[in-house]
């Protein structure tokens, strides 16, 4: 028995609308264009007059990236610190690649799987204010202690943020209603490094080899690095995309970017020793760290999650 006319023509129909929905679908997933945010903060990036040999932390990982993903046009955009936050929360097409990782989503950002690895958050000060600091409230410091003394003077860039336990403290304390904020919009790390060699600060949060980077290659060299007590956790990097840019872009981005990241670029020899000339001197432990806490992490359980959680605007 013959279908009927009416029959094949709906089965075409069908079918036609199946294949214009798959085509749709593909197209969506595709990402055409991603701008890579950077902001003048060293070590994470370094402009090419930098005494540094190799660029920053996170700028050979954008380079590689850029390399690996042909397909999609690359932007690099260099703003300020607290203009990164802006482009993101109004959902612009773009990825950071220097944040804290989260395991959960946030209102701003989806994060990639863990990049790297970094050592705990330190007290940065001069060497004669770390040892009045250390006297007074002890080697390892005792934050709360240290926070709540308004005999030392605290002070970090405006958009600065730190691991959700530190800003809990910091918020707990009020020491960001107190702080010397420095609003700088250039050399933001400099900047901080600067007002504490003149005296106008006297402490801030930093990771250590921040203190190693301005001793190594610059002339605001008279900072040292005093380590936090009860602050033993390492503190993962990732890459934040955009949560409200439009078409799922940062779903779609991540599953590009944590494809190359697990195959290509994470594994590579020449990736890890961009990570180790920054982080190796003040963290000895860093390559098996990265063993354990990168490339030894299941991607199904980093990669992109759907669950939202609260904001937390830590960078870096």
């Amino acid at each position: 028995m013959h279908e009927s006319s009416n029959t094949l023509l709906a089965k075409w129909v069908f079918i036609c609308t199946f294949l214009l929905l798959s085509a749709s679908a593909t197209a969506n997933n595709n990402v055409e264009e991603i701008t890579w945010l950077q902001s003048d903060t060293a070590p994470f990036h370094l402009n090419k007059t930098s005494k540094a040999p190799n660029g920053g932390l996170c700028d050979y990982l954008i380079e590689q990236l850029i390399e690996q993903l042909p397909n999609i046009k690359h932007t690099r955009l260099l703003v300020p610190q607290k203009r990164i936050g802006k482009y993101l929360d109004e959902g612009k097409m773009a990825c950071f690649p220097c944040m804290i990782h989260r395991t959960k989503s946030t209102d701003r950002v989806v994060y990639s799987i863990p990049t790297t690895v970094y050592p705990p958050f330190s007290i940065i000060t001069t060497p004669a204010k770390a040892e009045t600091i250390s006297l007074q409230h002890g080697d390892p410091v005792q934050l709360i202690k240290l926070l709540t003394d308004s005999n030392f003077i605290f002070g970090q860039t405006a958009a600065r943020k730190f691991t959700t336990e530190i800003n809990e403290i910091a918020r707990n304390t009020k020491s960001y209603d107190h702080a010397s904020l420095s609003w700088s919009s250039e050399n933001e790390s400099s900047a901080v490094i600067a007002r504490l060699n003149h005296g106008y600060i006297d402490y801030t949060i930093d990771y250590p080899f921040l203190a190693d980077y301005y001793n190594r290659f610059s002339e605001l060299s008279n900072v040292v690095a005093l380590p936090i007590a009860n602050q033993s956790n390492l503190v993962l990097g990732a890459i934040g995309c955009s949560t409200h840019a439009p078409n799922n872009f940062a779903n779609n981005a991540l599953r590009q970017i944590n494809q190359v990241l697990q195959q290509n670029i994470l594994p590579s020899a020449q990736y890890q020793t961009s990570q180790r000339q920054w982080l190796e001197a003040t963290f000895p432990d860093f390559i098996m760290q990265y063993q354990k806490q990168v490339l030894n992490v299941n991607p199904q359980a980093t990669s992109a999650p759907a669950v939202v959680e609260n904001p937390d605007k830590a960078e870096h």
